[in-house]
């Protein structure tokens, strides 16, 4: 992709957005008690065209369906998803979906001891008890995350249970689950110091289990470690995160993940296939950008948006199935019309969905996949829940801080009204209190503690009606400082030193502090300008700017507020012009003029 093409169509991207736009009805940003089902399509718009796609398996040769169901999210007796839910799950539903399921070709279900709250493997038991046992595939994991459960005993218990509760006496795909979630000692501890790998290898000799793999979340380490001894432990499978934002961007969305790419390969390699987890990336992929949208409709009209995300997934020949957490009949049948038949994507369309990846990389959405494994917060929070209604706010464009949008009384109301309404208030961003209980527990590495800190003030200067923007200026002014800092955390730092000098410091010593962050500088000259953009700062106030500052910021959409607009910035007492501005004459590039600034910082000690 050329890379000044791509910056151009950012720069188009957000000024047809705007800050915080709102675009769309503000309606659809207010959580109701319907199934969220954006990026699906009902039965009448998708017809479902032939036969489910198999994959073989090349151990067994068992036929798989390119569709596996994942019971994370088995519907609740309230309509809601067991998974963020106390109610009841719904067995009349399930057993529906069950049967629509296996109707239509599904033929793997994948399920955990640790999903719905303890409960979807009995659900899954139940549904599927009355099909013979050889018609499907069974997939559950060895889920003991907690220390309580990592004595060889707990972790026998567990696994027995599992059969009690699927009504099965053999499991045909058995993961341990979540290697890689905090490191090798963990992994050590849950499946090696307590003989249980060795174990799960005998009973897999013993046929109690069919094919034996991993699921893998986090460090990189754990995941290479395991493939370096399939020669001695011979995985038949392994479970990797796989969408099209990850295959080339997962550091980007979180520095703790690994890109797809480099999962998928290593598993082809070795001949080991690979099952599919988050296809959607936890939702997000069905619950894109309006623009986004519009460009997906614009190339496949009668398709879903999350039918692209499944296309691009089942497109991979190493891929024995693609699992997904399906609630509702909608996003079944989805599915199922995707991959009945799969019809691979094109070159061109890789292309696309690249580009695509590239334009949701620039939102600020939070990369939560709501797999509740933060769960419980031990002061009630319901993290997941808030996450999403911040990252649904955001895709679609009802995010705002400027009281001079004419909508943003409408977007304000919007954000608070379904914050209020998707989220108890005692479970809140407000009541985080950063303990850290959940931060080992996140498979993306969230900085969760940061982020509720983040959304807490937002909603709070959304609730004082006061841009935000105007807070760091109130601060400046108020405290006779030089600089103010709100970083995208929420916290604030303020410096009274003279000139760029505090804020090139940030830039080179600490120049994560500025990515994101609302700027409140006195002066804003040339060199300041660039420290800023280079920083990928969010906003800005100033009394001062110049007009080749000012072009800089406007040419990176750094938005801001000024009190006086001027042709070039003097020096302290008036008499000339500033020192350093004239120094920076000349400079060709933003680098250049960062080295020259660096060269004036050094000189003036």
């Amino acid at each position: 992709m050329n890379k000044n093409k791509s910056n151009i169509d950012r720069r188009r991207f957000l000024k047809f957005l705007g800050i915080g736009a709102t675009a769309a009805t503000v309606s659809s940003c207010v959580s109701s008690s319907e199934p969220e089902s954006e990026g699906f399509v009902s039965d009448a718009q998708r017809p479902i065209k032939g036969k489910m796609t198999y994959r073989e398996n090349p151990k067994t040769k068992e036929k798989v369906s390119l569709l596996g169901y994942g019971c994370m999210r088995l519907p609740t007796i309230s309509n809601e998803s067991a998974r963020d839910s106390e109610e009841e799950i719904d067995q009349e539903q399930v057993n529906k979906l069950v049967d629509y399921a296996i109707k239509h070709g599904v033929n793997l279900f994948d399920t955990s001891p640790a999903y719905c709250k303890g409960l979807s493997e009995r659900a899954m038991g139940i549904a599927l008890k009355k099909y013979p046992r050889e018609s499907y595939y069974l997939s559950t994991k060895l889920s003991n995350f907690s220390e309580s459960t990592w004595s060889r005993e707990k972790s026998i218990e567990m696994y027995q249970k599992s059969f009690k509760e699927l009504q099965t006496d053999y499991i045909d795909y058995m993961h341990l689950h979540g290697i890689g979630m905090n490191g090798m000692e963990a992994y050590e501890e849950r499946y090696e110091k307590n003989g249980i790998r060795e174990f799960l290898m005998k009973e897999r000799e013993a046929g109690r289990i069919r094919n034996l793999g991993f699921s893998y979340h986090g460090d990189i380490k754990v995941f290479d470690y395991l493939l370096s001894k399939h020669d001695e432990y011979k995985w038949d499978f392994c479970l990797i995160q796989l969408n099209y934002v990850d295959w080339k961007h997962a550091k980007e969305v979180n520095e703790r993940n690994t890109n797809a790419e480099y999962l998928y390969n290593e598993l082809e390699k070795r001949g080991i296939p690979a099952m599919v987890m988050e296809p959607l990336l936890g939702g997000r992929l069905a619950n894109l950008n309006d623009y986004v949208v519009a460009k997906m409709k614009q190339r496949r009209p009668q398709d879903s948006v999350a039918s692209w995300a499944f296309r691009f997934a089942g497109s991979k020949p190493g891929i024995l199935s693609v699992l997904s957490g399906m609630t509702y009949m909608e996003h079944l049948h989805d599915n199922i019309a995707t991959y009945s038949p799969l019809e691979p994507i094109l070159d061109d369309e890789y292309v696309f969905l690249e580009d695509m990846a590239q334009f949701m990389l620039n939102f600020p959405t939070i990369p939560c996949t709501e797999c509740a494994y933060c769960m419980p917060c031990p002061y009630g929070l319901d993290i997941p829940s808030i996450f999403s209604h911040y990252n649904k706010c955001v895709n679609e464009g009802k995010m705002t801080d400027d009281v001079r949008n004419p909508q943003y009384d409408a977007a304000r109301r919007a954000f608070l009204i379904g914050y209020d309404r998707k989220v108890p208030k005692l479970r809140q961003a407000g009541h985080c209190i950063s303990c850290g209980a959940c931060l080992s527990h996140c498979p993306q590495g969230i900085a969760i503690d940061k982020e509720m800190k983040k959304i807490h003030n937002y909603v709070e200067a959304l609730k004082q009606r006061k841009q935000v923007t105007d807070q760091v200026k109130d601060k400046l002014l108020a405290g006779n400082l030089s600089l103010v800092v709100e970083t995208a955390n929420g916290d604030v730092l303020t410096f009274v030193g003279r000139g760029v000098k505090d804020l090139y410091h940030l830039y080179v010593k600490s120049p994560e502090t500025l990515k994101g962050a609302i700027v409140a500088d006195k002066v804003i000259g040339t060199g300041a300008a660039t420290l800023m953009a280079l920083g990928g700062i969010k906003e800005y106030y100033t009394n001062v700017i110049s007009e080749d500052a000012f072009r800089i910021l406007e040419l990176k959409g750094i938005n801001g507020k000024y009190g006086e607009l001027v042709a070039q910035i003097n020096n302290r007492d008036g008499s000339g012009r500033c020192p350093l501005e004239t120094y920076l004459d000349g400079c060709t590039d933003s680098q250049d003029v960062l080295s020259r600034i660096t060269e004036f910082v050094n000189s003036i000690g």
